[in-house]
């Protein structure tokens, strides 16, 4: 086994360097990317919420369904009012 100098160990140490470097630049070209990404979900979220606010509120199924039988029974009645 040979043995290790300084100078080995100064170029690991050095190599680490540059690739923890390196990892730091592209940590920092992620965070500024993951920056964009969340002002575009934030402008998408305040343009939908503003479409949220625009539409007219919803009537429930049931309320249809129950309007459709109160209009059949009145058309029901007034047929048998003026057939009597």
């Amino acid at each position: 086994m040979a043995d290790v100098t300084l100078n080995d160990i100064l170029v690991k140490l050095e190599g680490l360097s540059v690739k923890q470097d390196l990892m730091m630049t592209k940590l920092d070209e992620l965070s500024k990317i993951s920056d964009q990404h969340w002002k575009r979900i934030n402008e998408i979220e305040t343009k939908l919420a503003l479409l949220e606010q625009r539409q007219p509120p919803r009537v429930h199924v049931s309320v249809w369904i129950l309007a459709t039988i109160a209009v059949l029974g009145f058309i029901a009645s007034f047929v048998t009012f003026v057939t009597k």
